[in-house]
This record gives C-alpha cells, structure tokens and sequence, in this order.
C-alpha cells in the first residue's frame, strides 16, 4: 500500500509538466516500472527504443519519463502521458493500443519486474501556475496525501484556503495538485513542486506557514492547519528528475 501510494506521488512528476499550461483535458495515466535488478541500464534502452514506435507511428501524445531520486522506490523511473479527457484513451487504443503493447513487450517487459498503471485529475483549483510553457522541470519535489475515507472534501476545502493565501502574497513557486482517479486507494492527492536544482530544497526566506498566518491571522490559520491535518492519514516525499533522453514528445507542427 505504501509502494503503491509513493508511486503515485512520482506520477506527479510526470504531470509536472501541467505546471506550465494546463492543456483542455484533466486526465493523466501515469505508469511505475521498478526495473529488475542490475537491469536498469538495459531498462532505459529498451525504453529509448519503444520511444521510436511512437514517433515512427506519429504518435501526437507527449510520454515523460521521470527517475525517483529518494525515497522508498529510488531507481524507479515513471512515465506519463496528460492533459487527455477519458474518451481520448478509447481513440488511443484503438488506433495504437495493440501495436504499442507489442513493441514494449519486445523491447522494455524483459528488463521490468513490477508495473503499476493509475489514472490521476489534474486539479486546476488546488494548484498555483504560472501559466508559462518551459517544459517540464529538470527537478520536481513531491508530497504524497493518503487520507481518511470522507475526508476529501475537508483536505481540498483547507488546501484552497492555503493556495489563496500565497497567491495573494504572490507566492513564486509553481505548484501541482493531482488526485488519484483510478488504480489504487484512496483517497489520495499529490502536490508536485518544480525545482531548478537542489539547492531549491532548501526552506524560503518566509515559509508557507508565516504567509497563511498573515493572511488569516494566527488564531484562523492554526484552526485551518488543524483542520487540515486531521484529514491526513499519511503523507510522505519524494524527489524526481526529468528524463528528457527517455521521454517521447511530439514534433511541434
């Protein structure tokens, strides 16, 4: 259950590219791949030649692919593909569906020991974006909220409130929200920060909680803080950096 929750929060990654300009779709499918053991290097050539599938089949979908840095799953790598509505996989599958499974069972299945398949929302009113199209970041911190049964609706109420105390204080840092749609227990949200590199780890002049004191006062955002905390059954990080050499992204026209 852990695993499969850490998991989850490195998918954000993949959707951290949603941190520029959010597409019309919400929906991501986010996969984990803990590759064998010893066969990582072997792993991300065969990953390197199912990228060639896509793009000699003119594949119009972007794939990302991030490496955990930290955390339980360091070494696995996590590759999404986002900004689609749900009936956008039925069209996908019928026209590549069988052809791809095929090519990545050739090229990739031999060097994997465990695959995880989920489908997360991008919540547009939970994250802060700059509205830019950089790309996905190099580096992306990831905060992983596994919480309560009927708790959902109390953590997204608390984690707006929060938002809309540093957007008014014109808070820097872009920011992420996904929740678990499919493939796990939930319910589960991910937050993904962008990092230019790991110096970006390291605590702001004014943390988040000094700017909701000073947009609530102390007494309303000590309330808002416990509020939000007793929604949380379990919370944990990760770290990821992108993998621009194992990802797949369309040929702009």
């Amino acid at each position: 259950m852990r695993t499969t929750a850490s998991l989850c929060a490195v998918m954000l990654l993949a959707a951290a590219a949603w941190a520029q300009s959010p597409p019309a779709g919400d929906i991501c499918r986010i996969n984990f791949v803990k590759p064998k053991p010893s066969m990582a290097e072997q792993f991300e050539a065969g990953r390197k030649k199912h990228n060639q599938f896509h793009e000699s089949h003119h594949d119009t979908w972007a794939w990302n692919t991030y490496l955990i840095e930290t955390g339980m799953n360091t070494g696995n790598y996590v590759t999404s593909t986002c900004g689609h509505e749900w009936k956008d996989f039925d069209d996908w599958d019928k026209k590549l569906g069988k052809a791809d499974g095929a090519d990545y069972a050739a090229h990739v299945e031999p060097y994997v020991q465990h695959t995880t398949s989920t489908f997360y929302r991008y919540r547009t009113d939970m994250s802060l974006s700059s509205g830019s199209d950089a790309g996905p970041a190099a580096l992306s911190a990831v905060t992983i909220f596994r919480l309560h049964r009927g708790m959902a609706d109390d953590f997204v109420a608390a984690s707006k409130k929060i938002r809309d105390a540093l957007r008014g204080a014109n808070w820097p840092e872009k920011s992420v929200w996904l929740e678990l749609a499919n493939g796990g227990e939930g319910p589960v949200f991910v937050l993904i920060l962008e990092r230019k590199g790991w110096a970006d780890f390291a605590p702001r002049p004014k943390s988040v909680f000094q700017i909701v004191e000073e947009a609530y006062g102390k007494e309303q955002a000590d309330a808002l803080w416990k509020e939000r905390d007793a929604t949380i059954a379990q919370s944990f990080t990760e770290a990821a950096t992108y993998r621009p050499d194992l990802s797949y992204v369309p040929a702009k026209k």
